[in-house]
């Protein structure tokens, strides 16, 4: 359990570099009036970025280490320290100044986290699931994802980009449910044998669609209102699909239900406060701040934000 928590950790270290490193490049890049394709030519150009798209590849091998050694009730939840790592980069990386607020949001996140491991204090399942199992956890997802997306498509920008972070939430916990079952399998029956069965190939499905539906949430609302949901829907449902899948087992005693609960309720409201109050969105200007590159001219025109 102990590798799980620490190649958990590491994937969502790995995750807030990468965010923190292509967010920084497509800043720069798209603060220059090029077309689409010509601005990711030259991202792929920016050793920022390919540095990024590197911690990015490492997110995933992390992860996948995690759910290898420990079930999806505990990875998925761990995961939520990316928001803290990020903050401790913007300090490291760009020098910025974070409020008393923001780091208490974060302390808060960390003590329900740990409460959350304590109390309910997961275990590995050994069950295998099934195709029919798969199809009903699967199916039952997917129309909650659609309800959602059909919601989304009104109400204020708040509202729609909570709805589209929830169904993102939802896609990518079954991922990671289909990232377990994947690694399970390349355990079991090496890598021949799992070109051979359909996990790894719901599993990209499941990652590509995650990754779009991610992009229609910034698109529609605020950050803030996307990302407090994803993170606080995502641990959610991964727990209810490790418990219904893999046969994961929590403390069932009544103490220890309600701690447990409590537990999330205090880390979920962490992550609200601190998506809340998390420091301005990074700009080119900040770009400027990294060893070997210029500060923008006084004169130039004002860059978008990210």
């Amino acid at each position: 359990m102990a590798a799980a928590i620490v190649f958990a950790i590491l994937s969502a270290l790995s995750n807030a570099c990468s965010a923190v490193l292509q967010r920084l490049a497509v800043v720069d890049r798209t603060s220059e009036a090029k077309s689409v394709w010509r601005t990711a030519i030259d991202l792929l150009r920016q050793p920022i970025w390919l540095l990024g798209a590197l911690f990015l590849v490492g997110t995933f091998g992390f992860q996948a280490l995690a759910l290898y050694f420990g079930p999806l009730s505990v990875v998925q939840p761990v995961l939520v320290l990316e928001l803290i790592f990020t903050l401790g980069l913007r300090v490291f990386l760009l020098h910025d100044s974070i409020a008393s607020r923001t780091w208490s949001a974060a302390l808060i996140i960390c003590v329900g986290l740990a409460a959350f491991l304590v109390l309910a204090s997961p275990s590995e399942g050994t069950h295998v699931p099934n195709a029919g199992q798969w199809i009903l956890a699967v199916s039952t997802r997917g129309l909650i994802v659609l309800v959602l997306l059909l919601l989304s498509r009104h109400g204020s920008p708040a509202s729609r980009a909570a709805l589209f972070g929830a169904a993102t939430a939802i896609v990518w916990s079954v991922d990671a449910a289909l990232v377990k079952q994947t690694v399970d399998e390349l355990a079991r029956s090496g890598v021949l044998g799992l070109l051979t069965h359909w996990p790894l190939y719901a599993m990209i499905a499941t990652g590509v669609l995650g990754t779009i539906l991610l992009q229609g949430a910034y698109a529609v609302g605020p950050l803030a209102a996307s990302q407090a949901t994803l993170l606080i829907v995502d641990p959610l449902v991964s727990i209810a699909l490790g418990i219904e899948l893999f046969h994961e087992q929590l403390r069932t005693g009544p103490g220890y239900v309600f701690g447990a609960v409590v537990s999330l309720a205090v880390l979920g409201a962490g992550v609200v406060m601190l998506s809340i109050w998390a420091p301005p969105v990074m700009t080119a200007e900040e770009l400027a701040r990294l060893p070997g590159h210029a500060r923008p001219s006084e004169d130039a025109a004002p860059r978008p934000q990210l």
